[in-house]
């Protein structure tokens, strides 16, 4: 395993594209989550193939220069169309471009997330949300094979409004997820497991991957209390990471141990003096290092 981690922290930072990247590299995160989460409206899904291929690749080159790699990417979160049928071509149009998109910037993975229907509640409407996911999956298959790219499927949780609880949505349990890679095949598609996302919805994150097995290809680490999606880092919350760390040991994963855990970097932006900011936020990523090399060591 490597470690790697979203760049959501830019911004308290204060840095360059190229001084986040060398700050990655110089505490040993090797690899970054590239965000391609702009919604199917953004101007970047308006570009001409060879205008976005012209991007990603200056990207690419840039990141690569910094000693650090594109181990993931995450693909535009509104590809669900259900309340609005006619801009189904413009949601999964952008789809297909960040698909693509992290092609040219040297990533084997996108996460695509689900789509979550609103009548889909606990474990109601499971079938008829699993057959609008396949219809989704299936029409991007060929661009994922035709560009060399999987797609990462994450389970997720929603949230009860009548209860004030997360509760159960597409893919949040360990056997839901497992159906819907087994169903398409892994020559396009693995699992992409949220460990925060899986105990908010009320399951274990350490039996979730035993569960996954080899399905599993990404992770999205961070910690939370149980009861809020809180993005913290590991041990600010509730999670048992040795046991994270032992089962994907067992289970021989061999990818990207990749944070997405830039809630505690989010207070940085009070401080006004930016030296200051920067110590802070370099002094913290070089704590999520070490967290994680001793997470990741554990047998």
């Amino acid at each position: 395993m490597i470690l790697g981690s979203q760049i959501g922290f830019c911004g308290p930072l204060g840095a360059s594209g190229a001084e986040v990247y060398r700050a990655l590299n110089d505490v040993g995160i090797k690899s970054v989550d590239y965000s391609l989460m702009d919604g199917y409206r953004s101007a970047l899904w308006q570009l001409t193939d060879a205008e976005l291929k012209e991007r990603m690749t200056a990207e690419k080159e840039l990141i690569n220069s910094c000693g650090v790699i594109v181990g993931q990417s995450h693909s535009p979160m509104d590809a669900n169309y259900l309340n609005a049928p006619e801009t189904k071509d413009a949601r999964w149009h952008a789809q297909i471009q960040a698909i693509k998109a992290a092609s040219w910037l040297g990533s084997p993975y996108t996460v695509v997330h689900p789509i979550m229907p609103k009548f889909r509640f606990g474990r109601h409407g499971v079938e008829e949300t699993k057959k609008i996911n396949m219809e989704f999956y299936e029409f991007l298959r060929p661009y994922l094979a035709e560009y060399g790219v999987k797609a990462a499927i994450e389970n997720i949780a929603s949230f009860d409004s009548h209860r004030g609880v997360a509760c159960e949505s597409s893919c949040s349990t360990p056997a839901e997820l497992c159906d819907y890679i087994d169903t398409l095949g892994t020559d396009n598609f693995c699992a992409c497991l949220d460990v925060g996302h899986a105990a908010i919805a009320c399951q274990d994150p350490v039996g979730f991957i035993y569960a996954l097995g080899d399905r599993l290809h990404v992770l999205h680490i961070h910690d939370n209390s149980y009861l809020g999606d809180n993005h913290l880092m590991p041990g600010m919350g509730k999670i048992d990471w040795w046991g994270i760390g032992k089962a994907l040991n067992d289970i021989g994963f061999d990818e990207v141990f990749s944070y997405e855990a830039d809630c505690p970097y989010l207070r940085f932006y009070e401080i006004e003096d930016l030296d200051a900011r920067k110590t802070l936020t370099r002094d913290l990523l070089k704590c999520y290092a070490e967290i994680g090399k001793a997470i990741i060591s554990v047998k």
